[in-house]
């Protein structure tokens, strides 16, 4: 073998090794921490001020493919409002409301540089409860849909959302619950 085969050989074996080691370095998940404003929509406004949500978040998926999934855990707390009982008469006072939920989605993320624009859909559980003195929580299914956006942030990944969120009660549990949290966090 001439010297010149040798040292294409070894080009090509390099090249080899230095794609196999970029397409390992792309991984297929991504952790993150997210927190901001929790927002009541519908009837749930008229007895709940904004509050504050804060999520832990795990993404799955392959680096060439817009379709991934991701895996929330949210905390959500309201603050209850004042409000009047029909007819006038009196003030009733509403307990703050605690929200947590586990939340399995579907997400489409579109191509971008410097921003990545995705939309995001999914469903689960969310466990409710008044911070009343004796008052029981309670599990219900909810899903939520929205939209958002990764981008660079110095050495890190950047993410702001806004996504609505429905959840189902009975009507003697308080109805249903519908609210927005806006927020923004940091993908590790």
């Amino acid at each position: 073998m001439n010297s010149r085969s040798g040292l294409i050989s070894f080009l090509a074996v390099l090249a080899l090794a230095a794609t196999t080691s970029i397409a390992s370095a792309q991984k297929s998940y991504a952790v993150g921490v997210s927190g901001g404003a929790g927002i009541p929509t519908g009837k749930f406004n008229d007895a709940y001020s904004t509050g504050y949500n804060a999520s832990v978040f795990i993404a799955l998926g392959v680096p060439d493919l817009p379709i991934g999934v991701r895996f929330d855990g949210v905390y959500n707390q309201f603050a209850g409002r004042t409000v009047l009982v029909t007819g006038g008469a009196a003030e009733v006072e509403i307990p703050d409301l605690r929200l947590i939920g586990a939340v399995g989605n579907l997400i489409y993320t579109f191509p971008g540089t410097t921003a990545k624009p995705f939309i995001v859909t999914g469903a689960g559980f969310y466990n409710s409860k008044d911070d009343s003195p004796g008052a029981k929580s309670r599990n219900d299914f909810g899903f939520s849909a929205g939209l958002g956006a990764t981008f660079g942030l110095g050495g890190l990944t950047a993410v702001i959302e806004a996504r609505y969120h429905g959840i189902s009660r009975d009507t003697d549990a308080g109805g249903n619950i519908h609210f927005v949290p806006v927020t923004l966090g940091l993908v590790f």
